[in-house]
């Protein structure tokens, strides 16, 4: 859907009309269907507090900072600012099935995504308002940070009782992308286009901060002897932001341009997605106590 999305935006030039507003109500959509599989019922902060920190730091310390390091090394004000919104977003909800799907540690990775989306409520405005080169709307970036993660969590929560939304959920969070990535490749298609230098230089750097970073991180993991189930975490969380929240956030706040890094950085992402279960199920396997059985 991303890849159909990026094409016909290429070749379309995406709405005519309204691509801010379809993309905003397409991320609304895709989020709260995708937040739909996770429950913040019975967490516990300070039993988890100790686990929680490696999700944490994974998301905004080792992956983070590079994203902080490319955005200063970018000389463009709007290319900058797109690296820095990378950086503020949460992780991709996309760990919760990678996890489970490799028979990890699903609920200890479900409750620190729970978090960490309540934590980004704050740390998305302050992080982008501390290290972005212009004057930011601040008022205008916590309304559209309440619009786009604090409307999803709650209006997941009524949601989850549908009997029937586990087999709507993969259909709607992929057609919304695909609205989503049309309405934002289309608008910035001029600039795609206009400039390869821009795009090659944004790409290398999209390919170290996916492959490179999640690899070594991976690597080393393995390296320390750390536990099958941190691995995982490690890897996964040091890898994936929710890039769709930052290509909406970025296009609304700063305008096109600023959603090159967080378009490119998808495609490598997506990639990386397909790559990373390989690389984890090569990891020695641990038997998994009750507590690690995955939650529904």
């Amino acid at each position: 859907m991303v890849a159909s999305g990026l094409a016909l935006g290429f070749l379309t030039g995406g709405f005519p009309y309204g691509a801010r507003e379809i993309s905003q109500v397409a991320l609304i959509i895709a989020t709260t269907f995708a937040l739909t599989e996770i429950s913040f019922t019975g967490i516990s902060l300070r039993a988890e507090l100790l686990w929680f920190l490696l999700p944490l730091s994974m998301n905004y310390v080792v992956l983070g900072i590079p994203i902080l390091a490319f955005a200063s090394l970018t000389a463009e004000r709007a290319i900058h600012d797109g690296w820095v919104l990378m950086a503020a977003v949460p992780p991709a909800i996309a760990v919760v099935p990678i996890t489970a799907y490799i028979r990890g540690n699903t609920r200890r990775t479900l409750i620190s995504l729970a978090l960490l989306y309540l934590f980004g409520l704050l740390v998305v405005p302050a992080l982008t308002f501390a290290f972005t080169r212009e004057t930011v709307p601040l008022l205008g970036l916590v309304v559209q940070t309440v619009l786009l993660v604090g409307v999803p969590i709650a209006a997941s929560r009524p949601l989850r009782r549908w009997p029937k939304i586990h087999a709507h959920r993969p259909t709607a969070v992929s057609f919304s992308f695909l609205f989503l990535v049309f309405a934002v490749s289309g608008s910035a298609r001029g600039t795609l286009l206009s400039r390869p230098d821009l795009i090659l230089t944004v790409s290398a750097l999209a390919i170290v901060r996916t492959f490179g970073l999640g690899l070594a991180v991976f690597l080393l993991a393995r390296r320390i002897h750390l536990s099958r189930d941190d691995q995982i975490a490690a890897t996964a969380f040091a890898s994936f932001k929710n890039l769709g929240l930052a290509i909406v956030l970025a296009f609304s706040v700063f305008g096109p341009e600023a959603t090159l890094p967080s378009i490119v950085s998808l495609v490598f992402e997506i990639a990386w997605l397909a790559t990373l279960p390989i690389l984890l199920r090569s990891s020695p396997a641990t038997q998994p106590s009750p507590g690690d059985r995955p939650v529904s």
